[in-house]
C-alpha cells in the first residue's frame, strides 16, 4: 500500500460540492491506496456508514475483513448527511402496525432504539470527536393531518410498546422550540441525537485501521469474478480475494457481474443541504432556540439544526437527481428556509452541497444476500445514520452464522422497481406532485 492521494470533489463526471462538514472537519487521518493483491475473509465494498459499521462488528467478533472505497472515506452521502440520529422510522409505527401487525411494529421500534444506542456506544467506545449530542429529536407537523398521525404514533407506543417517552408538543411549545409558526405541533423523542457524520465516519475508519482493519481508498471495484470457493474483486490498482463480499454502496450501487440487478431495486435521490453564515446572538434566540435537530413531516421534507459554530444547516430535496451543480437548483431549498424562518430571510448562504441517498419502494432499508457469499445492506432513504449502525450489527451476526430478525428490513421487500430506466422523469414528476400536496395540506 502507498500513501494517500488527495481526491477532488468531482468524480465520474458528477460534481460533489464541498460540504460544511469537510470545511470544519476534525479528522486529518490519511488513508492508504490499494497497491497490488490482497486476501481477506470478508471484503466490504464501501467505506461509508454501512461498510465501517459492518467492519466494526466483524472486528469485535475476530473476523478478518478489509474495506475497499472507490473514492475516499466519507466521500459519499455518509459524510454529507445532516447527522440526524432519529429513533423513528419515516413511515411511523402505526403505519407499520397496520401493514405488518403490532408485534412486528414493536420489534421495529426496539430495533430503531437499538440503532440509536449503537451509534452512541460507538462514539464512546472509540472516543470519536464528532460533536455527538443526545438531547432529543423533534418532528414537527406541517398539517393537522400529519399532527394527528404523530399523536397516533405516541399513543400506539404507550399502549402497545409500553413506552411513553415521546411527547406531543402543542403549537405554542413547537413555536418556542423551533422559532417558527409554520408547524401545527410536533413529536419529541428525548432519545434522538445528532453529530458531525463526516467526522464520525472518518474517525471510525481511523480507529478501525489502527486496530488492524485494512481500509483502502481509490479502490473502485470494477468487476467481481468467482474464484474457487470465494470471489476475486478487481480494481485498477490491484485485486482482492475474499471468501465473502459485503456490498455497502447504497445509492452508488451498480452492477458488478452478469445478472446483478441490485441497482434496479433502489432509486438514487439527492438530499441537498445549505448552510448559512454563523448566526448572531440575537438570531440564535429566534432560530431553533431549543438547539434540537428537526425533521418535519412533509413528503418533500426539510431538516435543520444550528451547529456549534452558529451556522444553520437546512436540508431537503433540491435537485433530486443530483446531476446539476448550478446553485440555482438550491433555490427551492432557500425559499423553504425563508418561509420557515422569515426573520433571517435573505441570510448569506455559505455552502451548498448534496449527497445521494437510496430509496426503496417500501421506504425501508434492506439486508439480504445475492447468494454464494455476496451480501448487501442498503436503501436507507435518508434515515441511515442510525440504521446503518444497526445493519452493521445485523450483517456481522449473519456472517458469523447467527440468526437475525430484521423484520420488514429483510430482503423480501426489496423488489425490482418497475420502469427503472424512466426513474429520472418519474422522480421529477413525483417531486412536483408531492410538493403540491404538501402545499395544499399546509
Amino acid at each position: 500500500m502507498q500513501g494517500h492521494i488527495q481526491l477532488g470533489e468531482v468524480t465520474g463526471g458528477m460534481p460533489n460540492p464541498v460540504s460544511a462538514w469537510r470545511k470544519t472537519a476534525e479528522s486529518n487521518v490519511v488513508f492508504p491506496v490499494l497497491s497490488g493483491d490482497a486476501r481477506t475473509d470478508v471484503a466490504i465494498i464501501g467505506a461509508g456508514l454501512t461498510g465501517l459499521s459492518t467492519a466494526r462488528d466483524l472486528m469485535s467478533r475476530g473476523v478478518e475483513c478489509m474495506v475497499l472505497e472507490a473514492r475516499d472515506v466519507a466521500w459519499g452521502a455518509s459524510g454529507r448527511t445532516g447527522g440526524f440520529i432519529v429513533p423513528r422510522f419515516k413511515n411511523g409505527f402505526v403505519a407499520i402496525a397496520r401493514q405488518y401487525g403490532n408485534e412486528v411494529a414493536k420489534a421495529c421500534f426496539a430495533n430503531v432504539l437499538h440503532a440509536v444506542d449503537s451509534v452512541a456506544e460507538t462514539v464512546e467506545q472509540f472516543s470519536l470527536r464528532c460533536g455527538f449530542q443526545r438531547k432529543g429529536h423533534l418532528t414537527p407537523a406541517h398539517s393537522d393531518k400529519a399532527l394527528s398521525a404523530l399523536r397516533a404514533d405516541a399513543e400506539w407506543l404507550a399502549r402497545y410498546a409500553g413506552d411513553s417517552r415521546p411527547k406531543i408538543l402543542a403549537f405554542e411549545e413547537t413555536r418556542e422550540a423551533i422559532g417558527t409558526e409554520v408547524y401545527r405541533g410536533s413529536y419529541f423523542d428525548p432519545r434522538g441525537a445528532c453529530m458531525n457524520a463526516y467526522d464520525y465516519v472518518r474517525g471510525l475508519g481511523a480507529a478501525l485501521m489502527s486496530r488492524g482493519v485494512p481500509i483502502v481508498i481509490q479502490a473502485e471495484v470494477q468487476e467481481i469474478q468467482a474464484d474457487g470457493n470465494g470471489w476475486l474483486l478487481k480494481t485498477a490498482s490491484g485485486s482482492v480475494r475474499a471468501r465473502r463480499v459485503v456490498l455497502a454502496t447504497n445509492a452508488y450501487t451498480r452492477p458488478l457481474w452478469p445478472g446483478d440487478d441490485l441497482n434496479r431495486r433502489i432509486v438514487p435521490v439527492a438530499s441537498s443541504v445549505i448552510s448559512t453564515r454563523p448566526l448572531t446572538s440575537s438570531e440564535k434566540e429566534t432560530v431553533v432556540p431549543s438547539g434540537l435537530p428537526v425533521t418535519d413531516t412533509k413528503r418533500i421534507l426539510n431538516y435543520f439544526r444550528v451547529l456549534p459554530n452558529g451556522q444553520l444547516i437546512f436540508g431537503g430535496r433540491g435537485d433530486i437527481t443530483g446531476r446539476r451543480s448550478d446553485p440555482a437548483v438550491y433555490n427551492f431549498l432557500e425559499r423553504q428556509l425563508a418561509q420557515t424562518f422569515p426573520q433571517i430571510a435573505g441570510i448569506e448562504i455559505a455552502e451548498r452541497w448534496f449527497g445521494m441517498v437510496a430509496v426503496t419502494l417500501d421506504d425501508f432499508p434492506h439486508i439480504g444476500t445475492l447468494g454464494n457469499g455476496i451480501y448487501y445492506a442498503l436503501g436507507y432513504g435518508g434515515r441511515g445514520v442510525a440504521l446503518t449502525s444497526l445493519m452493521g450489527r445485523f450483517m456481522a451476526a449473519w456472517l458469523c452464522g447467527e440468526k437475525i430478525e430484521p423484520g420488514p428490513m429483510s430482503s423480501t421487500g426489496l423488489t425490482r422497481i418497475p420502469f427503472h430506466s424512466l426513474r429520472i422523469p418519474a422522480m421529477r414528476a413525483m417531486a412536483f406532485y408531492y410538493r403540491l400536496r404538501d402545499k395544499l395540506e399546509h
